[in-house]
């Protein structure tokens, strides 16, 4: 018989909630979140692991990453340096490709949209407006 697992924490508390630093593991195993607390949410500065080596370090409020932050995804090797809203990408941000190209810009819901940069691993760029992910209206493409 399998034991069941369980999520638990360790760390600080105040009025039997998490409050202060801690520790905080998942049952699935896949994330750990190690950072602050404020009345039992992940509230202030974080760090969000997952067992692949993907993490978010940054800002959380009210128990979301929201604010400002550095995510890596492991199995891509894509970093992204910039503002999330509820744990998607959000605002203005730096996604560096492991490819070598570069996206500097507005993110709506992970995607590029509003206006950005995108420099090619060759140096060639686009800069101008993006709509759900493409070029989309004015913009400038330079070859090198």
């Amino acid at each position: 018989m399998e034991v069941a697992k369980q999520n638990y924490y360790v760390g600080e508390t105040s009025n039997q909630l998490r409050d202060g630093y801690g520790v905080y593991y998942y049952a699935n195993r896949f994330f750990r979140y190690e950072g602050d607390w404020v009345k039992g949410k992940k509230h202030g500065h974080g760090k969000l692991l997952m067992k692949d080596g993907s993490y978010y370090e940054g800002e959380f409020k009210d128990g979301e990453i929201d604010g400002h932050g550095f995510r890596k995804w492991e199995a891509t090797g894509d970093n992204y340096s910039g503002e999330f809203l509820k744990g998607e990408m959000h605002g203005h941000g730096v996604m560096n490709y492991a490819d070598g190209s570069q996206y500097r810009g507005e993110f709506d819901h992970n995607q590029r949209h509003g206006t950005g940069v995108l420099t090619d691993r060759g140096g060639n760029e686009y800069e101008g407006a993006w709509y759900k992910n493409k070029k989309h209206g004015q913009g400038v493409q330079t070859f090198l």
